[in-house]
Order: structure tokens, then sequence, then C-alpha cells
């Protein structure tokens, strides 16, 4: 088994608002603004997408079914080299059952390797958002759960931060794997950041109800990192 390392650097639940301004949309909009607001870590979102396509010919797209939908694919600079994987996740009805209780999520992971699409696994499990230092400096991916995508298992989807790692192979028929590195002490303030930057992204009467609930479940597991000590300030 070998190891690349390309980085090795160093929320969930419903943030709760007053009946007042649960009652009111305007006092609810601004309620969450002011909770998302940044902490002053200098965090800023940035594009997962920037990065540089392999040359190769473009997998066909999965296609849609009663059993799998919600497909969704987009090219990201996993691990910082600049040059995209290919990842996709879907709604997958197991069993082909209607019970919500039976949805889960699928996925599809795939990076160049000489001539040809590769599978990977790692750990995310939706799209990730990127948060980056000024200057080039540290960068965290945080995945956060997608209401609009399905409520039950893009929303169950626990808010979670990482630093980049390394890949790791092996032999020929192994699969490889991209090793996130999962944060520490600083996990509370990146999540809060997450939340205010995409607080501000869109204005308040234009966020669909699941971004507002997305923005919450970060603030929520920010307040939850706080608790157990992950309060301390960005290195």
């Amino acid at each position: 088994m070998r190891w690349s390392i390309l980085s090795l650097p160093g929320l969930l639940g419903l943030f709760l608002l007053s009946g007042s301004a649960a009652s009111a949309p305007g006092a609810s909009h601004a309620a969450i603004g002011a909770q998302a607001a940044p902490p002053g870590t200098g965090l800023v979102l940035a594009d997962t997408s920037a990065c540089a396509k392999p040359r190769l010919a473009a997998l066909p797209r999965l296609k849609e079914s009663h059993a799998r939908y919600h497909i969704q694919r987009r090219y990201i600079d996993l691990d910082g080299s600049g040059t995209c994987v290919l990842m996709e996740f879907w709604v997958e009805r197991l069993s082909g059952s209607d019970s919500p209780g039976m949805r889960t999520l699928g996925h599809r992971f795939l990076r160049a390797t000489g001539k040809k699409w590769v599978a990977f696994e790692t750990a995310l499990q939706l799209f990730p958002y990127l948060l980056r230092a000024p200057g080039g400096g540290q960068a965290y991916l945080v995945v956060a759960p997608d209401y609009d995508m399905d409520s039950i298992s893009a929303g169950g989807v626990q808010p979670e931060v990482y630093a980049r790692g390394g890949w790791q192979t092996g032999e020929p028929g192994w699969v490889d794997r991209y090793v996130l590195l999962p944060a520490g002490r600083e996990r509370g303030h990146i999540l809060r950041a997450l939340a205010g930057q995409l607080a501000q992204r869109t204005a308040p009467e234009k966020q669909t109800h699941g971004e507002r609930k997305r923005i919450r479940a970060l603030l929520f597991a920010a307040a939850e990192a706080d608790k157990t000590g992950a309060a301390a300030p960005l290195p």
C-alpha cells in the first residue's frame, strides 16, 4: 500500500428561533443572518470547480429511473492539485421502495489515471464546500446537508469539516482512496464561517427553504462543537 501526500495541514439539527421570530418570516431571516455573521476567521468561500478537466472522453451520464434519481455530477478539485476529479451523487430507493425511510444516497467517484477513468473512494457524503484562508493558506472541505436534493437522505447528512490529506493507493485491482483529515479544535469556527458565507451569498428573500435549513444546521453543529471545546481560534 502506497501513500501520496499532496497536502497535510496542521452545525446537526435545527437552529431554534424565538417564538416571535419563528412566526415572522422577515424576522427569521434577520435572525439567521445575524447568527451566521462571519466570525472573523478570514476564511472565504472558494470555487471547488476551479480545476482542469482531464483530457479524457467524458463518461456517459447515469440514467435516471424510479430507483435512482436526482443524479448530480460535478468536476471538483478534491486534492488541491488543480486537476479535477469527477463526483456524482444521487438519491436511491432501496429495493425500489417508495417508503421515505428506504431512500439513501448513492455515489460514483472517478479520477484520471493514465489514459482512463478509475474509481476511488473518499469520506465525503455530498459535494463539499471549499473554505480557504486568504493568500493561498489553509483550505477546508466542508460537507453540509442538502434539503433541496432530498429531505431524507441528503438532508440527513451531518455537517463535517476536513482538511486535505493524501491518496492511498494499493495493488492493481484495489480501489484507491483519498484520505481526508478531520478538523480539530477549529471545527466550530469553520462551520460558522461557512454559514456566514452562505447567508451572505443569497439575499434572504431569495433563499430557498432548504438553504435556510442548511444554514441553521451549520450553526447548530458549530454551537455543539463549541460545547465540546472546539472553540479555539484558528492557527
